[in-house]
């Protein structure tokens, strides 16, 4: 897997940078942080071990940039926080080169095209010290289906058999994926045993740490799991805070209020590049910024030309060295085993833009510099514009866009809002930001189907009106295509379709970081962003 470091950049480029993120918090409803840690009245609902510190604890503070208001795995994406807090873990994990790896199942067998079989691991436990049990995995996964759309669609179970430590799936349907979705943190194993209120404030899992206290959408404090199944944790103690804002998170880092954190913007991380009180641990990861267009009849994108022009209108190498990263060649990263360099795909050309808008009737009628539609009326297209994951990224890409496209003529109107869903689901919009991992659990089917056709509860997420017949028989192909080569070519197919039909603008390929104290030993950015507080990470003084 390629590691890129950081880029150092010009003064100027920061500045600029850092001019445009005062301010923003994050604001998607389902993996983004939408408070500050200074939030007050939040009452606090956590259960568990609250025993005070020792002088010879090993403590560490880490400042998040979301804690969800619950910690049930199984509601919405808490997931992905009780991941990140290294408190829940799945049968199955992904390394760093995105490959299938054992966790609470140490061997699998696909047994024909509807039935999958786990071993579950002998001697893993739950942290309260009950045995982890196929049963008791059948138990958790039902629950999370039973509660949880996406789970219930990742997975289109049929049926599921407990025998001792074997855990038998059976699917409705050919699901070539399955395997890779069990990656995705909502499978976290739960003891189902517990009461709904005890999983939502301390869920008993299987991870190296387990819930001490919570206090929703603030802070979380966690212990060391004395049953842990996989080698001794590195750390007795670790607080989290939630801190939305990457600039305030640096902040704190710089004067001592927290030991680690991650997502620093790019502007921040050279404060504490070659500085050795820090460490700055960088990858590409599988995340690309991406602007939606609309494909509605409503919006002026609806035409396939302007699209066209749009796309190559945009100065994708210009905005990698702005806020870091590299430019986005499709839907896929570089960083992904199937992210392909070599497909068609747009590159930056004034020029043919211009000359695109010409052919296809957009010209400037009074000579304002702007072009009008091509029935002569006013065009002015609207970027919605909302903070990813606490990053001011989102800001600064849509003045870049906003600045490229109106050198060709086209005037863009930047709407800054704290709730994206609102207004996406109201079709009121021809651009809206997007920071998302288009291969979350390591596999290219998953994001392409929720993203790009209407099937299932995928469909619900596909909020650009796209359709296209190739991507639907490309998908339908994947579920029944178990090799990964072949599914891996698939792929390529379909980032090739995307492109050619200007779906659309694929900005850069995020960069993901861990910033730490010199204090802080271990502390290395995987390449699937769900994990983050490992068994390993400890402190030194």
């Amino acid at each position: 897997m390629r590691r890129k470091q950081v880029i150092v950049f010009t003064a100027m480029l920061m500045s600029l940078a850092l001019a445009g993120c005062g301010g923003q918090t994050s604001a998607d409803s389902s993996q983004n942080g939408s408070k500050n840690s200074a939030q007050s009245g939040s009452e606090n609902v956590g259960a568990g071990d609250s025993e005070s510190a020792s002088e010879n604890e090993k403590t560490m503070r880490v400042a998040f940039f979301w804690i969800s208001a619950d910690l049930d795995p199984a509601n919405d994406y808490n997931a992905w926080v009780t991941s990140r807090l290294g408190v829940g873990e799945t049968l199955v994990r992904l390394n760093d080169e995105l490959k299938i790896e054992p966790c609470l199942a140490d061997e699998w067998e696909n047994v024909d095209e509807l039935t999958w079989r786990f071993h579950i691991r002998e001697g893993a436990m739950f942290s309260n010290g009950t045995p982890v049990t196929a049963q008791a995995c059948r138990a958790s996964l039902e629950r999370a289906i039973s509660m949880n759309d996406r789970a219930s669609e990742y997975l289109k179970v049929e049926s599921m058999e407990a025998d001792g430590q074997e855990l038998t799936i059976r699917t409705s349907e050919p699901n070539a994926g399955l395997l890779s979705n069990l990656v995705e943190p909502v499978f976290d194993i739960v003891d189902a045993t517990q009461s709904e209120d005890q999983i939502k404030t301390a869920p008993v899992c299987t991870g190296p740490y387990k819930i001490a206290d919570f206090r929703s959408e603030q802070s979380v404090e966690l212990v060391k799991n004395e049953n842990y199944w996989d080698g001794e944790p590195g750390l007795d103690r670790i607080e989290v805070t939630q801190i939305a804002d990457s600039d305030a998170r640096a902040m704190a880092l710089q004067s001592g209020e927290i030991d680690l954190t991650n997502t620093i913007d790019q502007t921040s991380t050279t404060l504490f590049e070659n500085n050795p009180d820090y460490q700055v641990s960088s990858i590409i990861s599988p995340r690309v910024n991406v602007a939606y267009m609309n494909h509605a009849q409503s919006s002026p994108l609806h035409d396939v030309e302007l699209r066209k022009a749009v796309s190559y209108a945009v100065n994708r190498e210009a905005y990698a060295e702005l806020i870091g990263g590299s430019p986005a060649h499709g839907l896929y990263s570089d960083a992904t085993p199937f992210g392909n360099e070599t497909i068609y795909s747009f590159s930056y050309d004034k020029d043919q833009a211009e000359q695109i808008l010409d052919q296809a009737g957009y010209r400037d009628v009074d000579g304002d510099g702007i072009r009008e539609m091509t029935d002569g009326s006013q065009m002015t297209l609207h970027y919605l514009q909302a903070a990813d994951h606490g990053s001011a990224d989102s800001a600064i890409l849509a003045q870049a866009v906003q600045s490229d496209l109106k050198a060709v003529g086209i005037d863009m109107e930047i709407l800054s809002v704290e709730n994206l869903s609102e207004y996406q689901s109201q079709g009121n919009f021809d651009f809206y930001t997007g920071n998302d991992n288009s291969a979350p659990t390591g596999d290219p089917q998953l994001w392409l189907e929720t993203m790009y056709t209407g099937l299932g509860v995928s469909g619900k997420k596909n909020l650009t009106s796209f359709q296209d017949d190739k991507i639907d028989e490309i998908v339908a192909q994947m579920n029944q295509t178990f090799d990964q080569e072949a599914r891996y070519r698939l792929a390529s197919e379909a980032s090739q379709e995307l492109n050619e039909t200007a779906a659309n603008l694929y900005l850069t390929n995020s960069y993901l970081n861990m910033v730490s104290s010199a204090r802080v030993k271990q502390a290395v950015q995987p390449v699937a962003d769900y994990y983050f507080i490992t068994k390993d990470i400890t402190v030194e003084e």
